[in-house]
């Protein structure tokens, strides 16, 4: 039995498609890869949602306060934000919620929130947004 023609012009293109995706993918630009990427570094965790290493903690936050909970609004804000690259910097994970902290928490609370929900102190909502909010 013969094959119509359009039968193998099919099995052709299907083959094609087939090599096209055993060969590898053609790079946009040449700059390396960043050092620790977002979904290196803070991840998804059941039970607290996104998390960095540094604290399960949702304790409150302002200016002044200290400890492992700051380092993780710190993170989160700085690996699951376009905060970084829309300022042109990353906060210092140092634990100390200092100026900038309170500028990227305001921020962050107006850029992913509302301007009634940004007073740069992390609260129950706050926290709600950073483990769990869209991005």
């Amino acid at each position: 039995m013969r094959s119509r023609p359009y039968t193998r012009s099919v099995a052709a293109g299907v083959v094609a498609a087939a090599a096209l995706a055993l060969l590898p993918a053609a790079k946009a630009s040449a700059a390396p890869a960043p050092v620790a990427a977002a979904a290196d570094t803070c991840r998804g965790v059941s039970t607290v949602g996104l998390h960095c290493g540094y604290s399960t903690s949702n304790a409150f936050a302002q200016r002044g306060s200290k400890g492992a909970h700051v380092k993780e609004i710190q993170a989160l804000i700085n690996e699951t934000t376009i905060w970084p690259k829309q300022t042109g910097k990353r906060l210092t994970v140092d634990g100390d919620f200092g100026p900038s902290t309170e500028s990227a928490v305001s921020w962050f609370q107006w850029y992913y929130g509302s301007e009634a929900l940004s007073d740069g102190m992390v609260g129950p909502k706050t926290w709600e947004m950073l483990r769990y909010g869209k991005r």
